[in-house]
């Protein structure tokens, strides 16, 4: 089905690619195997998102749209199957915790102020300070 979906979403001129694409999109769900999301499957979606920059299928003009739509629509729906299924952040057990978030929006989100300069701590919860 996910072969279909993006069959459904490219363009035929990228049909070619459509086999690859898919192993990094189905990585970015998980697999049978664990019942977890962690950063491996977080990486997968930006390497999706890379693969579709690299034949093309998106441009730099789109990189505003991958962070802000595609991505984001992403972690809100891996968000909505941990709460439906319950499934842990892999390696929450681990030493460090590193899965119990993602980090891409932080990585993300903090680029998108570094043309603004500094910031001091009380604009970061103060939200007139990210819609103007």
């Amino acid at each position: 089905e996910s072969q279909q979906l993006l069959k459904d979403a490219l363009p035929e001129q990228y049909h070619n690619y459509i086999e690859e694409l898919n192993g990094y999109l189905c990585d970015s769900f998980g697999n049978s195997t664990r019942l977890d999301y962690g950063t491996g499957h977080e990486l997968a979606f930006a390497l999706f998102m890379l693969c579709l920059c690299k034949i093309e299928a998106l441009t730099e003009q789109d990189s505003r749209a991958m962070v802000l739509k595609l991505f984001s629509r992403y972690i809100d729906l891996c968000r909505k199957l941990q709460r439906t299924y319950y499934l842990e952040p892999a390696g929450s057990k681990g030493q460090w915790c590193l899965d119990d978030y993602q980090f891409l929006p932080f990585l993300w989100g903090s680029s998108q102020l570094t043309d603004d300069g500094p910031i001091e701590p009380k604009q970061a919860i103060d939200e007139r300070f990210y819609r103007d």
